[in-house]
Formats: C-alpha cells, sequence, structure tokens
C-alpha cells in the first residue's frame, strides 16, 4: 500500500494538452499541489502537457514508475494493464468508469482487468473512483481540480463514492480540520476498505479514520481490522433502504447488507456510527480535545433556550449534570452582574457579562473532580465587519479567548465542546483563530461530546 499512498514516482497515462482532458488534470494536481516525486506522462501522440514530455508508450518509459494512473477509456484498459505489467509496474489507479457499475459487459471487462492484474502481480485502486491524495507528500490523483490550499493534518477518509469524499474533505476544510489521506475505492475490484484500513491504522500520520461505505463485502476481515486499530474509526454507512439500493448499484456495483447487524458489529469493534456527513466531520474534529472520561458534565450558556435544547441532547445520550459545590457556586455568584440568576447545573451564564469572567468560570469547573468536561454553547453578537467576528462574550477588542479555550483543555486534561451559533461568515473567522474545535450548534455539540466519550470508553478509558 505505500506503494500507492508513498508513491516516489507516478506515470499519467491517457494525458494530453487539450483543455478539458482529465489526465491534464491530474497533472495540474500534482503540480500544484508541489509533488515531489518523478512525473510522467503517457500519450501516443508524443508532444508535452504543461511542460512535461509526452512517452509514447509505457514501454518508452525511463523507469518503472510506482504508481501508474491510467486515465483512458474502458475499452482500452487491458491492454494499458498489460503494458505497466510487462514494464514491472506494480502499482495502478483507474479512475476510469464502464465497468460494473454498468451492467454485465462491464461487469465481464472488470473481471478481465482482474485477471491481468493477477497475472502480473499488479494491484490497484478502483476503477471508477477519483483514486487518492497524500496531503503531505502532495501526492494528488483526481481528475477534478483539488485546491491545494486545503489543510493537512491527521484525518484520513475512505469513501466508495469520489463526489462524498470530495465533500467530506470541504466540509472539514470549512471546519478547519486538516486531512492526511484520501482515497476514493469506487467499484473495489482488488483493493477494498479492508486493505486502506490495515495501512491507515499503522500510518503515523493518521490519528483519526472516516470511512463513508455503501457495501462492504469481506464483513469478517473489516470488523477484525476495526477492532485492532487504536485510533478512532468512525463509519457512515450509507445504502441502507430500498429505495437507496438502485442508486447505489449503478453508482459504485455496490451491494447492500443488513443494516442492524453492521450497526451490531460496528458497536462491537469499538467503531463509531454516524448517521450524515455533518455528524462525520463532527466527529472527526471532536477527536482534537482531550478524552472525556465519563458521563458527568457541565453544560453552560448564557441563553436558555440553548440549556434546554442541549439539556434534551444531553438526556437522550445519557449524561449526568452533578450538582455544582457550594463552594464553586459562591465563585460563580461573586461574579454575578445583577444576581438574578440561580446558579445550577447546566450553568446560566446570563448575567456574566464579561468574557474574562465566562472563562475563568468554565476553568473551575473543569477543575472539579466530579465534572469530566464543559459543553459551552454560545450565540455570536450580531457584527457587520467582514473581517470580524463576535463570539457572544468570548471575543472583546482586546482579547480573542477562543485560543484560551484550548489551553484551558490541555492544561486541565479535560475537553470543552464549544458551539457558537452564528453567520457562516462569523462562524468561518471564528474557527480559523484557533486550532480548536467550534460547533455550529449545541445539539451538534453534544452529539459530537456523546462520540468522544463511547470511543474512549470502549477503549477501556473512563467509566463503564
Amino acid at each position: 500500500m505505500r506503494g500507492i499512498f508513498e508513491a516516489e514516482s507516478v506515470a499519467v497515462i491517457g494525458a494530453s494538452d487539450r483543455p478539458g482532458n482529465l489526465g491534464r488534470n491530474i497533472l495540474q494536481n500534482l503540480l500544484d499541489w508541489e509533488y515531489g516525486g518523478r512525473v510522467y506522462a503517457v500519450n501516443p501522440r508524443g508532444g508535452s502537457v504543461l511542460g512535461i514530455p509526452l512517452h509514447t508508450s509505457v514501454e518508452e518509459l525511463p523507469e518503472a514508475p510506482d504508481l501508474a494512473v491510467a486515465m483512458v477509456p474502458a475499452r482500452a484498459l487491458p491492454e494499458v494493464m498489460e503494458d505497466c505489467g510487462r514494464k514491472g509496474i506494480a502499482r495502478m489507479a483507474i479512475p476510469s468508469g464502464g465497468f460494473e457499475e454498468l451492467g454485465e459487459e462491464g461487469k465481464e471487462l472488470q473481471e478481465q482487468l482482474k485477471g491481468i492484474a493477477r497475472q502480473h502481480g499488479i494491484r490497484f485502486v478502483g476503477p471508477n473512483c477519483l483514486t487518492v491524495i497524500n496531503a503531505h507528500s502532495g501526492l494528488c490523483l483526481p481528475f477534478v481540480p483539488v485546491p491545494p490550499d486545503l489543510k493537512r493534518g491527521g484525518v484520513s477518509i475512505i469513501a466508495q463514492s469520489g463526489g462524498i469524499g470530495l465533500d467530506l474533505l470541504i466540509r472539514l476544510y470549512s471546519e478547519n480540520v486538516g486531512f492526511a489521506k484520501f482515497v476514493s475505492t469506487g467499484n473495489k475490484a482488488d483493493l477494498d476498505e479492508v486493505d486502506y484500513l490495515e495501512y491507515l491504522g499503522s500510518d503515523p500520520r493518521t490519528e483519526v479514520i472516516c470511512l463513508y461505505l455503501e457495501d462492504v463485502q469481506r464483513g469478517r476481515e473489516f470488523i477484525q481490522v476495526v477492532k485492532s486499530i487504536e485510533k478512532p474509526v468512525l463509519v457512515y454507512k450509507a445504502n441502507v433502504t430500498p429505495l437507496s439500493r438502485e442508486s447505489a448499484t449503478s453508482h459504485t456495483a455496490a451491494l447492500t447488507n443488513d443494516d442492524r447487524v453492521m450497526e451490531a458489529a460496528l458497536r462491537q469493534a469499538g467503531a463509531l456510527r454516524a448517521h450524515s456527513l455533518r455528524e462525520l466531520a463532527g466527529m472527526a474534529k471532536a477527536f482534537s480535545l482531550p478524552p472525556l472520561r465519563g458521563n458527568r458534565i457541565a453544560l453552560v450558556s448564557p441563553t436558555g433556550g440553548l440549556l434546554v435544547l442541549a439539556s434534551d441532547r444531553c438526556h437522550r445520550h445519557g449524561f449526568q449534570f452533578p450538582p455544582l459545590s457550594e463552594e464553586l457556586k459562591d465563585d460563580i455568584a461573586a461574579r454575578l452582574h445583577a444576581g438574578v440568576v440561580r446558579i445550577s447545573n447546566p450553568v446560566d451564564l446570563g448575567d456574566v457579562h464579561d468574557p474574562a469572567s465566562r472563562l475563568y468560570i468554565v476553568d473551575r469547573l473543569l477543575g472539579e473532580d466530579y465534572i469530566d468536561g464543559v459543553v459551552l454553547a454560545l450565540i455570536s453578537r450580531m457584527s457587520t465587519d467582514p473581517e470580524a467576528f463576535s463570539t457572544g462574550g468570548l471575543k472583546d477588542a482586546q482579547r480573542n479567548l477562543v485560543p484560551e479555550l484550548a489551553e484551558v483543555c490541555r492544561r486541565r486534561g479535560k475537553p470543552i465542546v464549544f458551539a457558537l451559533l452564528a453567520n457562516d461568515l462569523a462562524l468561518f473567522n471564528a474557527r480559523r483563530s484557533a486550532e480548536f474545535p467550534i460547533f455550529a450548534d449545541a445539539e451538534e455539540a453534544v452529539d459530537a461530546a456523546a462520540a468522544l466519550r463511547d470511543w474512549w470508553r470502549r477503549r477501556g478509558v473512563g467509566e463503564s
């Protein structure tokens, strides 16, 4: 698998200098992402593209590259794979469609590819996919433009659908969460999610693994690999209803699985199940926080309505609100503005107006040994300044307290799961003010807190 994700040389077969050529798009991505390896291009017409000479055949290449990307029509692929095999190329990525997803004729062509691959010892990604990205090496092989400013980080993605995978990448970018590796698996004629999980489970750059799946063919092996991975494995399993089956089959030749069996197996293996892309992205960013070691939380907001909404969600997830000590209540009371709020847990900050006092109270709550974490929900103030954001009392003209929340988490070793209800621009700016996860609403924050608790609990940390 390292020969794919960590390839030091790549040949793009089927590239040309024609505008809109998909092979050209792949080369452009490699240039834009500043891939440091050796890049070759192959087209029988010769010439050059983007300053890269076009070799007229695979045989002409000066070496057998670590990876060949075959961006050619489906009917041409058997011959191309034969050429790669004779050249000694052991790894391929095949983005082209026109195989099993189109029916019996395409299935026969896909079986032909598998036979050639076995004959030459070739392992391949796809077909019918966007292939792979290694964010840290600049290996970026989708045939659609991928912005090179996507943030590098520790979340890796395995997506059966290329479009869904890119959507998740964009969501992570908007959340200020970086990614490490990306693979769009497509028809999984050779390599599948089990192979990718085995690799990412031991990849030092990968801290969290997100999967979008429409089917799982090797169920037993899949569960065994998930069990063996000492990293959060987050799964969005789609294709669970009769109405989705026809779409999934024509899309990636996916077969549905019994969803009840899948749910139970994922729970037994220690994976976490998401039921939307938004939830999947929220789970992923939650794991940049310290462990949530139990059910005992403080719920904090200056807005009564948010406390009610979040309390209902906390009850659904089994969280507890331990009563505050008299000493802590006295400490909070000393910071009240008019003394019109009854101090309890959930904690109503409606009478605490200065940001420093709000931060102090959150810090004090985390310092109590009977509180495992804090869920903090604020509403942004309105602002007409496009460069500014206001986080409901966490930022004033002199001080942005969002980075200080991150410091409190680090010092206390407990999570602050922070929700900011704001317009898109305020939320975007807030997220880029610090390496700290910010959720878009209180219920999303509680869901993420539950995922964080559940994963650590399944790993034997905290309450059972």
